[in-house]
């Protein structure tokens, strides 16, 4: 159950990486052009914004991903084997 929790949040945080990251492009490929000055101008406050994508963090620790929890996978792996060994 835990492992699924943790799952869980790497997925979300990796969806929310993702998907601040196209953003620009989205903007970008919009018909900008056609449109008044004031939105102009918004338009490229949030491009300006999207160019950091946005992530969730474990304590600003660790970026909260689909890559983490492969880590956090191995590591985790790599411990139970230890353990299993020791206890032979």
């Amino acid at each position: 159950m835990c492992l699924s929790q943790i799952f869980l949040l790497c997925y979300f945080g990796d969806l929310l990486l993702r998907s601040s990251t196209e953003i620009s492009g989205a903007i970008y490929n919009c018909q900008w052009y056609n449109t008044d000055i004031q939105m102009k101008k918004d338009l490229l406050l949030v491009l300006k914004r999207s160019q950091k994508p946005c992530k969730l963090t474990a304590a600003n620790f660790a970026d909260l991903n689909l890559r983490a929890f492969t880590t956090i996978l191995s590591r985790s792996w790599s411990v139970f084997a230890l353990l299993k060994s020791i206890y032979k």
